[in-house]
């Protein structure tokens, strides 16, 4: 009796273990079904631009900057402004091609433009006979001043500078209202030669927002 028990018994197990093996996943093949396709990656992000400190490219082409428009050249390179410059200066470039000292600031500033060309004076030291080159240049219709300094350049206290001989500064004044409008081209003589006619390019593509 417990033999035939036995045999039954056997009978009915052997099935249900062949089947285990499918209702879990039999071969390559329902594994693969079951199987989640992974998780697509994103793509990196690029972390070029503004919020960097390295300079950035700038193609040449017009740029706006406190309602006046200019022709920026090929080559310039705008840089980001350092915290002592934000709120103070509106753009700065860096022109490679003349050296690397060379550098350019665009501000509005009130205070009226002869108190402010009378501080560019002050922070030059000029050789016995050298004297400043100031001359009026026409842009778009408005009267510019544009002041030639050469010599000991002073930064001053405030903007934790050392003071630099063999230095070349040109600025210039655009009377606007409610505050003037200056650009301030500095770096070493020789440098500074070799930016002075695209500078002045530069300068008298400006036009005017009315």
């Amino acid at each position: 009796m417990l033999s035939v028990l036995h045999q039954k018994h056997w009978k009915l197990t052997v099935p249900l273990i062949c089947l285990l093996p499918c209702l879990f996943g039999c071969g390559s093949g329902s594994s693969e079904s079951t199987t989640e396709p992974p998780i697509p990656e994103a793509e990196p992000v690029n972390t070029t631009g503004s919020g960097t400190h390295e300079p950035q490219q700038t193609a040449a082409g017009v740029k706006e900057f406190d309602g006046i428009q200019f022709e920026v050249p090929a080559g310039w390179k705008q840089v980001p402004l350092s915290p002592a410059q934000q709120g103070m200066i509106s753009a700065s470039f860096q022109i490679p091609e003349a050296g690397d000292g060379v550098k350019l600031t665009l501000s509005s500033v009130g205070g009226g433009v002869e108190a402010n060309l009378d501080r560019w004076r002050g922070q030059f030291q000029l050789p016995p006979g050298e004297k400043p080159i100031q001359k009026t240049i026409r842009v778009d219709g408005v009267e510019t001043i544009w002041l030639d300094l050469r010599g000991t350049f002073d930064t001053g206290p405030a903007l934790q500078g050392a003071a630099e001989s063999g230095m070349r500064m040109i600025g210039v004044a655009i009377p606007r209202s409610p505050r003037d409008f200056y650009l301030k081209l500095t770096g070493p003589r020789e440098q500074l030669l070799k930016a002075e006619s695209e500078f002045e390019a530069f300068l008298k593509s400006a036009r005017f927002k009315q």
